[in-house]
């Protein structure tokens, strides 16, 4: 029998192994995340298998690839050779894997040792071997270790001809490796083995496509329309063969209905944009291309991310168990919106790196997004413990304490995110916010300053100063403030309104206009129906004397205030309408117990109590 596995290392200590991609996992809110996935069943999924489990900082031996009478018996690591003879295979190498996560290290050695123990055993049945020899195949083509993951492959497809999965995971290989033409032939194989296959069909017409020959694919994509004809996948590629032949009316009508099918798979405005531009629509051509990215993949990976089920890849995606994996179908789950899905597998992630507080972070996120928000808590605290400047934790332990009704704990964990990242706008916000409630007004203001340094169009960060500033009798500078915000953001309601209520009834006669308030109010409330807009067109019409229509308008929002099941407002409301009636203008405002006064996320009663796991 010929040469096994072995294990060789370059004369300079570099990695010589196919030089697959790496993936950055800087760890992110997970919505913010979500705001940016296509969807799909795997979406991402050839990064999972490029390069997920490599440290960087270390180097990894070299791979080569020899013929079987190259090797003698043994097993060797480092420049020694093993071998169990076998003259029909092909020589199978180990390369170094000292650079993987533990875990996968020992997957990697695992399989090597079962693969050893099946070629010594002379009475193993062949399937078992070809087991032995794909599974191998399999976790070093998840590894990233394409060059060695060939002849494991094709070992495996020699013993066990009727394992339909060993060619396809051939022919993905081959793809991986840019051999699209190989790739091509492979799928062919596949194909006829099991002709309704539909992945296998829709990579090779992709294989096709990308070797620039779409008559090729044709017949294979006729088969697809019978399979799949509503299928988003299908008419993605309907488009791609109508764009290759130049028929760019056609591709376009393609390409919109794959769009229709699932607008957020946003791997289709791009040849969609190259479609529009076809026809010289440029307009049409820009806009699709912006909702692009500017990215052009037009090949299987955005075929995955269109809802193509692929069980196959779905293995090899989850056959190597690492944190990065986890982490990777965490997002996924979190962007198809399977947050208990995204919480399963960012637990395993944190079972297998319990000192990444990056990974609790996001494990407590995806409890929060699943309704587990005393869990999220729990992990939130282990993370500041790990990590007391972890600045994202104690945000998020904020939002939790402010949603339970809890403001001094929020105020704590706010003022320590931005201590610990001052140039945080959502924290500043969340912060400035929490002072305001708890009366701390003027200390706000800092905050909410820091705010618009860091971002001048945040809208909510511009009211909340100009509100402290009211509170705080500064009249004249919150009518600056509103005015400017006025012309920075035209066509916000809020600003107009309160630009307008402080206009009609400031106390402070530099400050009022009722003529200019009236003019801005009358805008707002052609459009917004609202008890705050007709109240402020009431303390508009009092200050130019309109004390009728004044009490008309204010009768109105007491009417709704009913109406909507707030007796208790309208009663609050019912002191302005007295000074109308008796002919007195209004000189307050806001009341103090308006929401105006009052800024946060809102109360959930309970939200902290003990919960059942879910």
């Amino acid at each position: 029998m010929g040469s096994l596995i072995s294990r060789v290392t370059g004369d300079d200590g570099r990695d010589t192994r196919h030089g697959g991609s790496q993936l950055v996992t800087t760890m992110v809110p997970l919505a913010m995340v979500a705001s940016g996935c296509t969807e799909g069943c795997l979406t991402g999924a050839r990064w999972l298998v490029r390069g997920l489990w490599r440290i960087p900082s270390l180097a990894v031996g070299a791979l080569v690839v020899v013929s079987a009478a190259s090797f003698g018996c043994g097993v060797a690591e480092r420049g020694q050779t093993a071998s169990l003879e076998s003259s029909d295979l092909l020589s199978v190498e180990l390369p170094d894997v000292s650079g993987m996560h533990p875990s996968v290290q020992e997957q990697l050695r695992s399989a090597y040792r079962s693969l050893e123990a099946s070629e010594s055993d002379r009475e193993a049945a062949l399937p078992a071997r070809g087991e032995a020899f794909g599974r191998l195949g399999m976790l070093l083509l998840a590894g990233d270790y394409l060059d060695a993951a060939e002849p494991s492959l094709r070992n495996a497809s020699q013993l066990a001809p009727d394992q339909f999965r060993w060619l396809y995971y051939l022919g993905y290989l081959a793809q991986q490796q840019g051999d699209l033409a190989r790739a091509a032939r492979v799928f062919e194989q596949a194909h006829r083995a099991q002709p309704n296959d539909f992945p296998v069909l829709i990579r090779l017409i992709t294989a096709y496509l990308d070797l620039g020959q779409p008559e090729a694919a044709e017949p294979f994509l006729d088969r697809v329309r019978v399979l799949g004809p509503d299928r988003q996948v299908v008419r993605h590629l309907q488009g791609r063969v109508a764009a290759s032949q130049q028929d760019y009316a056609s591709a376009v009508e393609h390409f919109e209905a794959a769009l229709r099918l699932n607008p957020r798979a946003t791997i289709i405005h791009y040849p969609l944009a190259m479609a529009y531009r076809g026809l010289g629509d440029l307009e049409q051509a820009s806009q699709h291309l912006n909702r692009s990215g500017g990215t052009a993949d037009g090949g299987f990976t955005g075929a995955v991310m269109m809802d193509l089920a692929d069980p196959l890849l779905a293995e090899l995606v989850t056959v190597l168990r690492s944190p990065a994996v986890h982490r990777q179908l965490a997002l996924e789950a979190d962007a198809n919106g399977d947050w208990l899905g995204a919480a399963r597998q960012f637990e395993m992630a944190v079972e297998m790196e319990p000192e990444d507080t990056d990974l609790r972070v996001s494990l407590a996120m995806a409890y929060e997004r699943s309704g587990q928000a005393v869990a999220a808590l729990s992990e939130l605290e282990v993370a500041v413990a790990l990590d007391p400047q972890l600045a994202q934790a104690h945000y998020i332990m904020g939002t939790l304490y402010e949603r339970a009704g809890r403001d001094q704990e929020a105020l704590d964990r706010y003022r320590a995110a931005t201590t610990h990242n001052p140039s945080s706008p959502e924290a500043q916000l969340l912060f400035a916010n929490s002072l305001r409630r708890l009366g701390f007004v003027e200390a706000s203001l800092a905050p909410y300053r820091q705010v618009l340094e860091l971002d001048a169009d945040t809208d909510e960060a511009r009211f909340g100063e100009a509100m402290a500033l009211v509170w705080l009798g500064r009249h004249r500078d919150a009518r600056a403030r509103l005015e400017e915000a006025t012309r920075r953001h035209p066509g916000h309601p809020a600003f107009p309104t309160a630009l307008a209520r402080l206009l009609a009834a400031s106390p402070d006669i530099q400050v009022r206009n009722g003529r200019r308030a009236f003019e801005l109010i009358e805008v707002v409330v052609a459009d917004y129906k609202t008890t705050a807009v007709a109240e402020t067109m009431a303390m508009a019409l009092a200050e130019l004397g309109e004390f009728r229509g004044a009490a008309e308008w204010q009768q109105l929002a007491m009417d709704v205030a009913r109406d909507a099941g707030q007796p208790a407002l309208a009663r609050q409301m019912s002191a302005n309408l007295e000074l109308y009636r008796r002919g007195e203008p209004c000189r307050t405002p806001w009341r103090e117990d308006e929401p105006e006064h009052r800024p946060g996320l809102g109360v959930e009663p309970g939200l902290l109590n003990a919960e059942p796991p879910l």
